[in-house]
């Protein structure tokens, strides 16, 4: 399940937006806030996927809120809630990096669709490119963010420790320990977790067949790409597109 912040001063809003059928779309609501501050306050101890946050608030308001995420550099995804149906407050917070804007009470429709687009980002080949730049990526011209740039730029094709070493022209040996000790994983587990991540992008378009993936990714046996998936996301390459098609 995504986690879910609140964040508005009218308690009777936030009750609305509770009643919604939040686990129906993969999310629940992880806690709730009257401001910007207090919302802050509940960051310092709890990471959460998306902040739905009102415009208007005392204390510190939705803009001031937007504009201390972006200096905290955290990275969750925003959803603008106001009364007032100004573009002039849509533009701000475009500026600061919000997801989407909607007037508010939303409609349970809007806030499906909505929570849909959301679901499809965080699924999305951007997002797991941004979630590995932001965890990893200390130095755009450092060894390690080249690594890791090079892992998803060649993902279909065939890497192994001995290409990243002879593309970065250092031994084989230090390409291993220097993965280990920048990413606390080895290459092969990492290579794993980020072909998985990439195999359940493609079996959201609706494009490829199980097999077909397999051999994108550069698995001899479509039985040992079942296992590998399975095993990283509980669930079969079938059972992962079934559940994708009962959530639309």
């Amino acid at each position: 399940m995504y986690q879910v912040l609140l964040v508005d001063d009218d308690r009777a809003e936030r009750y609305i937006l509770k009643r919604f059928n939040w686990q129906a779309y993969g999310f629940c609501i992880a806690g709730e806030a009257a401001d910007g501050k207090e919302a802050l306050q509940f960051l310092t101890h709890q990471k959460v996927d998306l902040i739905i946050t009102d415009i208007r608030m005392p204390g510190m308001d939705g803009i001031s809120f937007l504009q201390e995420l972006r200096q905290k550099k955290i990275r969750s995804c925003i959803i603008i809630l106001s009364t007032y149906n100004n573009f002039e407050y849509a533009q701000q917070g475009i500026r600061l990096g919000i997801f989407d804007y909607m007037t508010k009470p939303p409609v349970d429709k809007e806030l499906q669709l909505l929570l849909q687009r959301v679901r499809d980002y965080f699924t999305s080949e951007k997002y797991l490119q941004e979630e590995i730049a932001e965890k990893y990526e200390m130095n755009k011209n450092s060894i390690a963010t080249k690594i890791y740039r090079f892992i998803l730029d060649h993902i279909e094709d065939n890497i192994t420790l001995d290409s990243i070493a002879q593309e970065f022209s250092i031994s084989r040996d230090y390409a291993g320990k220097y993965f280990k000790q920048k990413v606390g994983e080895n290459f092969n587990e990492y290579l794993t977790k980020i072909k998985m991540e990439h195999a359940k992008y493609l079996l959201r378009t609706g494009k490829y067949k199980n097999y077909e993936i397999s051999d994108r990714l550069g698995y001899a046996s479509p039985d040992y790409f079942r296992r590998l998936f399975k095993l990283y996301t509980k669930m079969t390459p079938g059972e992962y597109k079934r559940n994708i098609n009962d959530k639309k």
